[in-house]
């Protein structure tokens, strides 16, 4: 194996829980999931029946409701307003385009009464609502998912009821249409160059924290800093390393998945702390607990194989 597979292994195992998730987010957008239909950005998408057989959620469950946001703060911030459940299980969960969870409103973190809530951007500097609680999201694009406890069918309507007075709403009336995905160049042949132009669009446009950021210079001859795509008038050495390496970090990537060392019941991996790798941000009802691994013990690799089960592989 070359220097530049090997690099481009790494890169693949680096990238795919935002290439992954991202992808995810703009079919969402277009074509929905499941029974969730399909939503534009800064609006919620309700599902309105308990799971059955039909639907491919992963780890999908039959005692809660659904409803998915993805958000999009390029034009600014956005109220979240969510009614009072009178005591009723709920959260929502927050996730940044890197798939970190990075806050929490529901009755385990913020109780069950009504509230309101300023999403933001990392970077905004305007003035809070009274009595508004500010979020401020890592990345412009994100995803809510929320869940709704259901006590079967003849407790639909009232969930239904508390869905619907989940609302969301720019901050500004006069706020500019959201940006979306920013979409990869054109000209670039192949899935497997594809994935790393989505990679390095993505990485440009949602920059993570400031030590993944100094983590990810290494990646520089593989041409996933560069301004404008190198992977159009790719030479046969690189395209064959791209293309090497994408398969190889694919294999770690499948392999980790079903060889972690997460002890297993019945058959069944029990993987407790799956989503601990948030190392930096901490919103709303984020706990800074200890996570699976860190910087200097192969977080990474922890990373992409701990991909959040939200989105149906295939």
């Amino acid at each position: 194996m070359s220097d530049l597979e090997a690099l481009a292994a790494e890169a693949y195992v680096y990238g795919f829980p935002m290439v992954f998730n991202l992808n995810e987010v703009d079919r969402f957008t277009r074509e929905g999931m499941g029974s969730l239909q399909a939503s534009p950005f800064n609006g919620f998408s309700h599902a309105i029946g308990l799971a059955g057989p039909k639907d491919t959620f992963v780890s999908v469950n039959n005692d809660t409701v659904y409803s998915i946001a993805q958000i999009d703060l390029s034009g600014g911030p956005l109220m979240l307003r969510v009614p009072d459940t009178d005591g009723r299980y709920y959260v929502l969960q927050f996730v940044d385009a890197w798939t970190n969870n990075f806050a929490y409103v529901g009755r385990r973190a913020t109780g069950t009464a009504a509230g309101s809530y300023l999403l933001t951007g990392a970077g905004w500097s305007g003035e809070v609502p009274a009595g508004v609680t500010r979020i401020a999201a890592p990345t412009a694009v994100a995803t809510i998912v929320g869940r709704w406890a259901c006590d079967g069918p003849g407790d639909l309507a009232a969930v239904q009821a508390l869905q619907q007075g989940t609302t969301l709403e720019p901050l500004d009336p006069a706020t500019s249409p959201p940006a979306g995905l920013p979409a990869p160049q054109d000209g670039v042949d192949g899935s497997e160059l594809l994935f790393f132009e989505k990679l390095r669009t993505w990485m440009r446009a949602f920059p993570p924290s400031a030590p993944d950021r100094a983590y990810q210079e290494r990646f520089a001859p593989l041409g996933l800093l560069d301004e404008t795509t190198p992977y159009a008038a790719a030479s046969t050495e690189t395209t064959q390393a791209l293309t090497s390496g994408h398969r190889l970090g694919k294999e770690r990537v499948e392999y980790a998945t079903t060889h972690s060392g997460s002890p297993e019941q019945n058959g069944w991996k029990l993987t407790y702390h799956a989503f601990d790798y948030n190392l930096d941000f901490f919103e709303t009802g984020a706990l800074n607990t200890p996570p699976v691994g860190d910087r200097g013990q192969g977080r990474r690799p922890h990373r992409a194989c701990r991909l959040r089960p939200r989105w149906t592989v295939g």
